[in-house]
C-alpha cells in the first residue's frame, strides 16, 4: 500500500500550495487534531499533571526530555519550543517535504495549549523550520493578552 498511496501527496502538496492561508491553517488544524490523538495529546496531558499544571514547571519538564529545547523568556508569559528534528510522519516517511506541512505542526502546538489550558489564549508563531531550511523548528509561544 505504501507504495500505491505515494502518488496521491504531491497533489495533496499542490493542493495545499493553491489555498489561501486561512484556508490552509483551517485544513491542517483539522488534520493536527486528528494527529495528536494518536497518542501525543496524551503524552502531553501527562507532563502537565505531572508537573501540577505549571505552565512554567510543564515547558522546563519539556526541556529535559531530550529531542528538544524549551526557554521560558517570561515567567507564565511567553516560551520557546525547539524541536531538533521534524517529527511529523508524512516527512520522516518520505511523503511531504514543503514547508507548507509547517502550518500542521504550529497548529499542533497551539491545540496542545487550548486543550491543556481551556482559560488561556496563546499566539504560536514558527520562526524558523527544518523543512524551511532551518537547522531545528522554533515556536515562539505568547500568552494573548486578552482586550
Amino acid at each position: 500500500m505504501d507504495s500505491e498511496i505515494r502518488w496521491w501527496f504531491p497533489g495533496f502538496e499542490a493542493g495545499l500550495a493553491a489555498l489561501p492561508e486561512e484556508e490552509r491553517g483551517t485544513l491542517l488544524r483539522s488534520c493536527a487534531e486528528n494527529c495528536l490523538q494518536m497518542g501525543m495529546l496524551d503524552f502531553y496531558r501527562g507532563v502537565q499533571g505531572r508537573t501540577g499544571g505549571d505552565i512554567d514547571a510543564f515547558f522546563q519538564a519539556l526541556g529535559e526530555m531530550g529531542g528538544l529545547d524549551t526557554e521560558i523568556v517570561q515567567p507564565g508569559k511567553e516560551f520557546w519550543l525547539i524541536f531538533h528534528q521534524c517529527t511529523c510522519s508524512l516527512h520522516t516517511q518520505g511523503y511531504i517535504n514543503s514547508c507548507l506541512l509547517c502550518e500542521c505542526s504550529r497548529q499542533s502546538v497551539l491545540h496542545i495549549l487550548r486543550e491543556l489550558w481551556p482559560e488561556r489564549s496563546f499566539i504560536v508563531d514558527p520562526e524558523g523550520t527544518i523543512l524551511n531550511g532551518a537547522q531545528d523548528c522554533r515556536f515562539h509561544i505568547i500568552e494573548r493578552e486578552e482586550a
